[in-house]
């Protein structure tokens, strides 16, 4: 039996906008927020779900689609490490508008509005291994997570938030972004900002044309050249201390 207690950690709510792909949202989130143990928990409305059923020797079956909306009744979400790559593994429970239940690993699904929360570990790594004798990953070790020196602690959770930083704790860090600003992510490119939501949150027009919302408490930016008279703001991933 593996039983711990951890200290440090971080809070997270949000919603699925309808038409994102879930599990995919999720690995972003876990990417983004640099977490890597933790736990999603969600509900709401799905719809088009591809579900890997369980089978009777504790694996899973091959992904079967089921058109249509469904309640959320859980999702279940731990975050951990397999490996040298961070795992999630979406767990669901399903309901049909006829009644009939679906259970099994969520592949993928499209948000008609699926509501998450999120707790974080931070002080701890959390490691899975796959068990050949129930067929399934289970636990097998939690490390603290330490710095290469024994002596000290690494910050981590609120510590390292506060640590870093961040347009609430320090908002001289941060430019005021503005319509028709442009931002160069790491990730997403060259994107243009469209609109100012609050302090922490802009919606950007990637190069695809896509439009998507925009968290600013986890990035960093500096000034960089401007472009027929706008600003080019180069965006960098603020990462914690692990």
């Amino acid at each position: 039996m593996i039983f711990t207690e951890t200290r440090e950690g971080r809070r997270f709510v949000g919603e699925f906008d309808p038409g994102m792909p879930v599990v995919v949202g999720l690995r972003s989130l876990v990417e983004d927020y640099n977490i890597t143990s933790g736990w999603f928990r969600g509900s709401g409305y799905m719809r088009d779900p591809l579900v890997r059923p369980l089978l009777e020797d504790g694996g899973f079956g091959d992904p079967a689609a089921f058109p249509g909306h469904f309640l959320v009744v859980s999702l279940d979400a731990p975050v951990s490490l397999r490996g040298d790559e961070t795992d999630v593994t979406v767990r669901v429970l399903l309901c049909c508008t006829d009644g009939r239940m679906i259970s099994g690993l969520l592949e993928e699904g499209i948000s008609a509005s699926v509501e998450i929360t999120c707790q974080t570990y931070d002080d701890i790594t959390l490691r899975r291994y796959h068990d050949s004798q129930v067929n399934c990953a289970r636990w097998l070790d939690v490390s603290v997570n330490v710095t290469e020196s024994v002596n000290e602690v690494v910050k981590s959770g609120r510590v390292a938030m506060e640590a870093m930083p961040s347009r609430l704790l320090e908002p001289n860090e941060m430019p005021q972004l503005k319509v028709g600003d442009y931002l160069q992510h790491p990730r997403l490119g060259q994107c243009e900002v469209v609109k100012v939501i609050d302090d922490d949150r802009v919606s950007i027009r990637m190069s695809s044309g896509k439009v998507a919302q925009l968290h600013l408490g986890l990035l960093s930016m500096g000034l960089g050249e401007r472009i027929n008279g706008r600003n080019v703001y180069h965006v960098q991933i603020r990462r914690r201390n692990r």
